[in-house]
């Protein structure tokens, strides 16, 4: 469970810096980037974060919620890129950077900073969203798309990647040699998505960024994840195929993690960085504005 100081923490950076925002009078959306390891309650805390914001300004502000994850490439689209990277173990199936459609994903962006829609109702945009469960857990887009009314105020992305910035040179000793190679498809495919989000000059934005205190918590995490799920659903992943799952990110925590923590920009305005221990509970804050 996620530490309620870390709710009460995210609710006085956004209701300090929200209010601020809208007083400039500068136009277009204000874009609330939440970016966490997997399992540290970023995807917990978003969703109480947009609650919190409709609550407080659903009446008089259009505001929306998406996940990273929802732009996953469609299965078909996955089965191909598998084809064209036969030897990266890390771009098969769906979770890395690369592995995502980052045309829709262009497209819904510039929606929003346009408002204008992407879809035949001119007073709505479209997000997509994503169903892991189709395809035997290999997951599909799903059918389903959630409907924003324009123009959209605040936009909420939350994804475990956002803000990582792809190396420059040699990836580094941190990198088994074993995966130094696949890594190298996946950082030069990193540019893309710092360039449309988290580094668009275009896109003003408040951060909130997880910083655990051990990056190796993660595998605990998703273990409770998966042991909840078998509690749940009667079925799941094994502990020694969590671990190989966990795997497969790590080399991107290895290279990027740490200094998306240190740097403290990922939001262009201001950015909240909460540490977490273990068990999820906040031992620091630190909140570092721009702008």
């Amino acid at each position: 469970m996620v530490d309620n100081k870390v709710i009460d923490y995210t609710f006085e950076f956004v209701d300090t810096y929200i209010p601020q925002w809208f007083e400039t009078g500068t136009k277009g959306p204000l874009f609330i980037y939440v970016s966490g390891p997997q399992g540290s309650g970023k995807t917990f805390t978003s969703q109480k974060l947009y609650e919190h914001l409709v609550s407080q300004y659903g009446e008089e502000k259009n505001i929306a919620l998406a996940s990273i994850d929802d732009f996953y490439l469609t299965h078909e689209a996955q089965i191909s890129l598998n084809s064209q990277y036969p030897n990266n173990k890390l771009l098969q199936g769906r979770g890395l950077p690369g592995t995502h459609d980052m045309s829709l994903l262009n497209s819904c962006l510039r929606s929003i900073l346009q408002s204008e829609s992407n879809g035949e109702d001119k007073d709505t945009v479209l997000l997509p969203r994503y169903d892991k469960s189709k395809f035997n857990g290999e997951g599909d887009r799903s059918e389903e798309v959630a409907r924003v009314k324009l123009p959209v105020d605040i936009f909420i992305l939350e994804g475990w990647f956002l803000g990582f910035n792809p190396i420059l040179g040699n990836l580094g000793e941190e990198v088994e040699t074993m995966v130094e190679g696949d890594m190298i498809d996946v950082n030069a495919k990193l540019f893309m998505y710092g360039d449309l989000m988290w580094k668009n000059p275009e896109i003003h934005s408040l951060g909130i960024v997880f910083d655990t205190d051990d990056i190796n918590n993660v595998y605990e995490w998703r273990l409770e994840q998966e042991h909840r799920s078998i509690e749940l659903n009667g079925s799941g992943m094994t502990n020694e195929k969590v671990k190989l799952f966990v795997d497969k990110y790590f080399p991107c925590y290895q290279l990027y993690y740490e200094a998306l923590v240190r740097s403290e920009n990922l939001g262009s305005i201001a950015t909240l960085t909460l540490g977490i221990d273990l068990n999820r509970n906040t031992y620091s804050t630190k909140t570092r504005s721009i702008e």
